[in-house]
């Protein structure tokens, strides 16, 4: 988690679009160039400390902790008293100078220590401030830097150690995030936690669908201008707020424009539509396949499937209300194919519905909780009898070949019981392990010299929000091809409800892996890259590579590789990689 270092490096200037009602809080804005150098300086932010965080402390954002901004956006919160220590390395020997930038109250404070030399001074005993800490003669060679003698409470985002003995806090505000890191897009828009992506508008850029927690939904072009939006009734809004809402953004009819699929609610009825991506006006439209109103909204999503030859052109929708959850496949015409089914508990078949080619033949089979159908809705399999209870079901899925024998095998994380490798077409348990409640997943080739494909998991654990722990934290879990754990990262949970997102970032054809905010390496370890949570990845630009998209509080953004290779051959021509990449995405 190293990204202590000397900066001598190249620029930045701040700036960000305000797309939406409201401009965006300054602690987010973010580089765009970096100035040439920053000489004899050390920067030690609070993310290098993250590798053996301590039980209690926890990672919070500008937003959080109300301050106008944090380097990277990322602060520590020093709630235990377990001391912190990174190295860094000096290049240059002399006098160093020590800066802290940090937070807190009466009562509240720190120490720093740099080799077996601690501060007279403390810090994170006021409103956010950027202080000086004393001066140190260092020699050039590895530096022990040590956050000590805490009282619980405070925070800190970045520590320096510079020449300079007037460094300021805009002088080192510009060198923020890698330098690979480029940010391409910045869009304001309502709070969400599902968006969606396509070509509404048939200018080959990409537009996008932000859904709300109540099921309003938002259709904005590459601009960030709305374009129009749906607002949905007040009735039964609490129910409808916790999870994703339905919806999706596909081009039925291929002329380019594409439309929007989603839920709607007319004179009291509850509908699946298709409107008209630039306009809204609905185009088609058939009752929602649930139970009628009142019910409770548990999971109610939206995939393409290629259940035709011809495809992938078919909607296929997974309705839980609670004892009765359905399986319903749709033609573009919404003419209703099959519908499967099952009396079960809330979440029993998880939260999302999967249309996915296993077997190779050009028609997808459908994937939902323990469950594989074919593609004319015929059960292939179940696995009920591993998970009964609707507690423990599946959360996230991905799919590849594990044991290398050539065929498509079916990851899951599900909940307590763990990681479960299946064989794609029988349901059969290749391995299976525990990884607290498992709870997202990635798989592929991602650790030097560990046999792969790997599988890592965000293991999940739950705080006393009583004591004021945090609800969610997550702590990565790898293993190797036979289930074999291979490590853990970092040493303790850190919180939050972090997605993983995987791709061609450099446009090479090589695959990076991303979780929270971090850039996973060969090791299985992270650098912090991003100011905000990874949500999705694919190919925005439509220039061949893939960029990283992240989501918080309103702020949707489009980062890519400084280095990246542009083919500029848009990798959404291609409908399978439009469905399979772009569109069938989920948080869980």
């Amino acid at each position: 988690m190293k990204r202590s270092f000397l900066l001598i490096v190249t620029s930045l200037v701040y700036g960000l679009s305000t797309t939406w009602a409201q401009q965006l809080p300054s602690s987010q804005v973010i580089p765009a160039t970096r100035p040439a150098s920053l000489p004899a300086t050390i920067l030690v932010p609070a993310s290098d400390f993250l590798q053996e965080i301590p039980k209690g402390n926890i990672i919070a954002d500008a937003d959080a902790l109300k301050a106008p901004w944090l380097f990277n956006n990322t602060a520590l919160v020093l709630k235990s008293e377990t001391n912190l220590m990174t190295k860094v390395t000096v290049t240059e020997p002399g006098t160093y100078y020590l800066y802290v930038r940090s937070q807190g109250e009466k009562g509240t404070g720190f120490k720093v220590a740099v080799n077996d030399k601690v501060t007279a001074a403390s810090f994170g005993q006021t409103p956010l401030s950027w202080q000086m800490g004393g001066t140190f003669k260092l020699q050039p060679g590895a530096v022990n830097i040590k956050v000590t003698r805490i009282d619980s409470g405070p925070a800190f985002d970045l520590l320096a150690l510079s020449k300079n003995a007037n460094l300021r806090e805009a002088d080192v505000r510009p060198y923020q995030l890698p330098d690979d890191v480029k940010l391409l897009k910045d869009y304001s828009i309502p709070l969400s936690n599902a968006v969606k992506f396509g070509d509404v508008t048939g200018d080959g850029k990409t537009d996008f669908m932000v859904l709300e927690p109540n099921f309003s939904a938002h259709v904005f072009d590459n601009d960030g201008k709305e374009l129009w939006s749906y607002q949905a009734p007040t009735e039964y809004t609490k129910e409808r707020s916790e999870f994703e809402a339905p919806g999706l953004v596909w081009d039925f009819d291929r002329d380019g424009k594409a439309e929007v699929v989603h839920w709607r609610q007319l004179a009291g009825q509850e509908y699946l539509v298709v409107a008209d991506g630039r306009t809204g006006k609905i185009k088609r439209q058939t009752p929602w396949p649930t139970q009628s109103l009142p019910h409770v909204y548990n999971n109610f999503r939206l995939a393409i499937g290629k259940l035709h030859k011809d495809g992938p052109n078919d909607v296929v929708v997974f309705t839980d209300t609670g004892g009765t959850i359905t399986v319903c496949a749709y033609t573009p015409e919404l003419k209703q194919l099959w519908k499967h089914t099952e009396t079960r508990k809330k979440d029993n078949l998880g939260h999302y519905v999967y249309p996915v080619d296993l077997n190779k033949d050009g028609l997808d089979e459908v994937l939902v909780g323990t469950l594989l159908l074919d593609s004319k809705g015929q059960k292939l399999w179940d696995r009920f009898d591993l998970l009964p209870d609707n507690h423990d079901h599946a959360d996230s899925y991905k799919f590849g070949d594990v044991n290398n024998d050539g065929q498509l095998d079916i990851v899951t994380a599900n909940s307590e019981t763990g990681v479960f490798v299946y064989e794609a077409m029988t349901g059969k348990i290749i391995w299976q392990n525990t990884a607290e409640h498992s709870q997202q997943l990635a798989v592929g080739n991602f650790l030097k010299n560990v046999p792969g494909p790997q599988v890592v998991i965000g293991g999940r654990t739950y705080g006393n929000r009583t004591i004021g722990e945090p609800y969610l934290s997550s702590q990565l879990y790898w293993f190797d091809n036979q289930g074999n754990l291979m490590k853990k990262w970092p040493g303790n949970p850190i919180n939050g409800n972090p997605d993983f997102v995987r791709g061609n970032w450099r446009g090479d054809g090589s695959t990076q892996l991303f979780w929270h905010k971090f850039r996973l390496n060969e090791a299985g370890t992270g650098e912090l890259y991003f100011p905000d949570p990874v949500f999705h990845m694919f190919d925005f630009m439509g220039q061949g590579a893939e960029e990283v998209i992240t989501l918080a509080r309103g702020r949707l953004r489009v980062y890519g590789s400084r280095q990246a290779r542009h083919s500029n051959q848009d990798a959404k021509k291609n409908r399978d990689y439009l469905k399979s990449t772009v569109v069938n995405h989920t948080h869980y």
